[in-house]
Parts: structure tokens; sequence; C-alpha cells
């Protein structure tokens, strides 16, 4: 009797152990449906009933019949409760409502036996009201076969659903099942001593454990499916039907982060919700199967009927979504949709994402129309993209990349005094591949880093061999794009790439495009310090490209600043260019950063430079970029 004591309180710690970690993230308390409750409810009263029930049997005193009678009918309430409220769990969790008719009249014929059987029969379980003697009766192996029906429930809906489940969660049931069978052979062999309570405990502790904290398929703020949950939603739904007329829908709300910024969290997560509810009803109301879920941060998607999806983003409202705590004014929220329709062997659910991610990049901040289709011109972008993706590592490994060297002259002597790293990249059918239609895709995935310290590497290598030959060095500037700023460590990556051909840090010069300095400034005046202190020279590329905030020209580590190409083009015609440019130049000037003024191509450019008294001058009217050798040739024949 004690060993049961012991099981049925280490059962009550199972189960409260396990809803205290549900606490401790509270936003998933929401997601545990009305069944799961149940179920722990029932644990619990199982663990407390077990006990009580032998106790009062124990004691056997007739003044605690009727006490021990009540909580006897109690605990095989409960014993009947257990396996219901598991089963409904688990169809609602696989998205099957249908069957709950079903379990409730088996559930209904159980209590009635449970009950009425033994207040007026006193055989279901050979209860005795008088003596409360408790034997086995027929109730017995009824419970068993009433146990083994919603286990063979749970079995034909895990088989019909195992795509959605998953490993980890037909591993979960697997595992239920086996200490399950152990403890009816527990119970065989040492019927004294009841596991049943703790086995219980333990199969509920570990579902709550699986399916809200291992192997989440939720989204904690909305409760629609989170990206696993969409994916393998989808994957069955793939699975089971003919997908003809539908289409992935990914959904993204513009500028969130402005959004949150400027009106709170909180207001945020409503426009999040409001957009979720939005969606839900679009898939309750599809005339077929459809799927939803909030795969990211401000990014929904959908899997359903072309038609309905489109209709349900035209028909979206978010116009009670927000106001702005501060001013007390309508915040406009949109959001943008990119529709990808599903073609024949169509498998991939990542890659319809992708497909329609790119058709939401191509709308996004666009004005005119929200909503953009996944069509030809779009899938032949897109291929390109993924194509230069899958080259450019290669590329790089192979020396596809080239540097080539763009002189920069002393503006009054003409003399070169410096000179600019320029990337092409010459494929293995020698053909030359333009910078831009491969340089803006590097810096959206990230991999401009690794080609700009490939670069940077290069110039070292070609300023060593001229060391070493005796030829005449001069500084080289290596470009760098905003998307490297925030990349960890690149402070001490560049230190180490120069100092590894043991090349003076003086000879290399760091250019940023005027529009890195617009974006997270702290960390680029930190970045842009740590390489003057270590002796770099640093340089604004583009300088009035970007309508650039004169102001911050005071706190920038900068010593160069190269003007765009752009004040020159007609400026001999354009008495506001020459104003805009002059006084760009004076300002510079004032501030103490030398000049470089790029993109001339004539003489009367050149000649105007030159009365403006700009330090250096770079463009095509001195030199094209060419390749290290015919540089370092021209340099020392002049």
């Amino acid at each position: 009797m004690q060993f049961s004591y012991q099981f049925d309180v280490a059962g009550i710690m199972v189960i409260f152990t396990s809803l205290i970690c549900a606490w401790i993230r509270p936003k998933l308390m929401k997601n545990f449906g009305f069944s799961l409750k149940l179920l722990i409810c029932c644990a619990i009263a199982y663990n407390i009933l077990d006990s009580l029930t032998v106790i009062l049997l124990k004691i056997a005193n007739p003044r605690s019949y009727y006490i021990t009678y009540i909580a006897l009918l109690a605990y095989f309430c409960v014993l009947y409760l257990i396996p219901y409220s598991a089963t409904r769990y688990f169809y609602e969790l696989c998205g099957e409502d249908g069957k709950h008719k079903i379990m409730n009249a088996g559930l209904g014929i159980m209590l009635v036996f449970a009950t009425f059987g033994n207040i007026f029969f006193d055989m279901f379980f050979s209860l005795d009201k008088n003596t409360l003697d408790y034997e086995h009766g027929f109730g017995v192996p009824i419970t068993f076969i009433y146990y083994l029906i919603c286990s063979i429930m749970v079995g034909i809906c895990a088989f019909r659903h195992k795509r959605y489940l998953g490993n980890i969660r037909r591993r979960l049931l697997f595992t239920v099942f086996l200490i399950t069978v152990f403890n009816l052979l527990y119970q065989a062999f040492l019927p004294e001593q009841s596991l049943t309570g703790l086995i219980i405990a333990l199969a509920v502790a570990m579902t709550i454990v699986v399916f809200c904290f291992i192997d989440v398929t939720v989204d904690e703020l909305t409760g629609l499916n989170n990206k696993v949950g969409f994916v393998r939603s989808c994957d069955e739904l793939m699975h089971k039907q003919d997908m003809s007329g539908y289409a992935m829908v990914k959904i993204q709300v513009y500028h969130m982060q402005e959004l949150n910024e400027r009106t709170g969290m909180e207001n945020g997560d409503r426009v999040l919700m409001l957009l979720a509810e939005s969606i839900q009803k679009c898939v309750d109301s599809a005339r077929h199967k459809a799927v939803c879920g909030r795969i990211g941060g401000d990014t929904f998607a959908i899997l359903t009927e072309e038609e309905i999806s489109i209709q349900t983003i035209k028909n979206m409202d978010l116009s009670e979504a927000i106001s702005n705590p501060l001013t007390g004014m309508d915040y406009a929220v949109s959001f943008y949709a990119g529709i990808y329709r599903l073609e024949d062997g169509d498998k991939d659910i990542d890659k319809m994402l992708d497909h329609a991610g790119y058709a939401l990049k191509w709308v996004s901040g666009n004005f005119k129309t929200n909503v953009a289709f996944y069509d030809a011109d779009i899938r032949l972008e897109d291929e390109h993209r993924k194509s230069v993706e899958q080259r450019v590592r290669g590329a790089i490994l192979d020396k596809e990349f080239k540097v080539y060297l763009q002189p920069v002259c002393d503006t009054m002597s003409r003399q070169r005094v410096s000179a600019e790293a320029l990337v092409r990249w010459i494929d293995s059918k020698n053909q030359m591949i333009n910078p831009g239609d491969f340089i803006p895709i590097l810096e959206k995935n990230g991999f401009i880093t690794e080609l700009d310290l490939y670069v940077l590497e290069e110039v070292c290598r070609i300023l060593r061999e001229w060391i070493n030959q005796g030829m005449e060095v001069v500084p080289v500037s290596v470009n760098f794009s905003r998307v490297d700023v925030d990349h960890h460590g690149i402070v001490e990556e560049i230190v180490r790439i120069v100092d590894k051909y043991n090349i003076d840090h003086s000879l290399i010069k760091i250019e940023l495009t005027e529009s890195a300095f617009n974006d997270n400034m702290e960390n680029i005046i930190k970045m842009l310090n740590q390489l003057r202190s270590h002796g770099f020279i640093i340089m604004m590329d583009d300088f009035g490209s970007g309508y650039s905030n004169l102001n911050m020209f005071k706190d920038m580590p900068v010593d160069i600043v190269k003007i765009d190409m752009y004040f020159l083009r007609n400026i001999e015609n354009s008495e506001k260019g020459m104003i805009v440019l002059e006084s760009v130049v004076q300002m510079a000037k004032r501030l103490g950063l030398k000049i470089v003024v790029e993109g001339v191509e004539t003489q009367e450019q050149y000649d105007y430079i030159r009365k403006l008294h700009c330090e250096m001058i770079q463009g095509f009217y001195f030199a094209k970029p060419m390749p290290s050798e015919i540089f370092s040739d021209q340099v020392n024949a002049g």
C-alpha cells in the first residue's frame, strides 16, 4: 500500500512540474485546448482519487461509507474521461472534429455503466454499497475494451496524419503505447501495487512537453500554424488531393519594424492578430481544404485555391487596426502579397514559399498594387538570382573574379596617386558578367562579404608582388558593402588579411558607399574608428547619390569623400549643378576632408574641377579600369 501512495504522489508531482513549465511560457497556455486541459485535470484527479479511495477503503469506517462510495464513483468516471479527452485532443490536434459525436456517445455509455451499474446492480465493478467490498467485476474487461477502442482510434488518426505529426510525435505515441503495455503486465503480476496513476501522469506530461515545447506547430501570438506546422499541413494536404487551381500566397506587413517603433509593440501585435483573423476567415470559408500559418515575424502564408486567395487579399481590412498613442492619429497599415500558382509536379513547399516570397519582394513598396504573381518575368529574374547564387562560390574558388584597377590622379599634375579596386567576373567561357547583375544579388543574400574580403586579399597579393619586384606602389581603395558593417569580426578579418601579406595599412583605403552611412550609424562609427586606429584610410564613396544628411559629417570618421559622377552630368550646362557641386567641395574642405571627383569624362569637366582645386580626380577621361598587370606597367612606365 505504501508503494501505491508513493506512485500517486510521484504522478501528481510530474503533472504539476509540467504545468509549471507551461506557466513559465504563459502565451503557450492559451494554446492548450479544452480537451488537453480536461486531460490534465483528469490526470491530477485520478492520482488524488486513487490514493483517497485506497485510504477510505482501508479505514472502512461506516460513517465514511457514503464518502467512500462517491469517491469511488468519481474515480471510475475520471477513469473513462482520461481516454476520452486524450482521443478528442488528438483528433482536434490533427484537424478532425467529426468523431466527437461518436466519442461523446461512448463516454456517455461508460459513465452510465460506471454510475448506475454500481448504484443499482452492484455488479459493474462488484462494489457492495453496504460493505464496500470491492472486487473486479465485468466492468474490468469492458474498461479494457473501451481503452482499446480509444487507442485504435488514435492509431488510425495518427496513420492518416503521419506527415503532419512528424517523427517526434509519432515516437511519443509509440513510447506511450509501450509504457501502457508495461503497466498492464505489471498489474497482472503485482495487482496490489498500482502504477496506473504514475503512467497516466507520465503520458500527459510527455504530451505537454513534446506537443507544446519540443515539437511546437502553433504560433504563440496568433494561434495559427507556425512555420513547422504550416509546412507539415501543406505536405499532408498535397499528398491527399489534387492541387489543381491552388496557389501559395505569402503576405507581409509593410514596414512592420517602423510600425512597432512608432506605435508600440502592443499595437504591432494587434495588427498581426487582425491580419491572422482575416486569413483564418479565408481558410474557413474556402470551398476546398486550405492551410494557413504565420511563418515569420510579420509574414503569413496560405495554401489555397487561387481565386479565393486573391479575393481574400483584396477584401482584407485593417483600417481599425491601430492609432498612434502619441499623436492620436491613425497609422496607415499596408500589406503586400506574392502569389505562386502551383504547377504539375510541385512537391517542394520551401521552393513554393521561395517563389511566392520573391514575388512579394518584387511588389513590396509598390503603391500601385499590393499583389504580385510569380509570372514569366519574375521567374526569369528569380532563376538568374539562383544561378548567380549557385555559381558564385565556385567562381571564387576557380578565381573567376578578377581585380581591375582604375587610376586616381592628382588633379593638377595628372600623376597617378592611387587606384580603386573593382571586381570583374569573367566566367569559364571568358565572358564578362556585368557587376550590376551579381552585386545586388550578393548583397541581398549576404555573400557579398566573402567577395569583398576576396577582393581585399587579391589587392594585398598584388601589392606584395609589386613590392617584392621593387616596383612603384600606390595606395589602393577597396569597396565594402553596407552588409559588411553587420558582419561579426569584420575589422579583425580585414586586419588579418592585410597583415598576412605584410602590407602597410596606409596602402589600403576602405570605401563605403554613402547609403551605408545612413544605416546603423552607431555600428558604422564604431567600425570606422577601429579601422582608422589600425592606420587604414576611410573613404565615403558615391557622395551625393543618396541625398545625404550633411550634418552627419561632424561625427563621421572619414578621411576622403568621393563626389558622385551624377553631379558632373551636363554640369557645364547646369548653373544649379555647379552651385551644388561648389558648395559640397567647400564644405568638405572646411571639414578637413580630401576630395576625389569621379566620373570625369570630358575636357570641360576636367577644366572645371581644376578651378575648384579638388585634390584628386578619377574617370574615363584619364583611364578606364584595367587588369592589374597593365596598371603596373603604365605606372612604372610613367
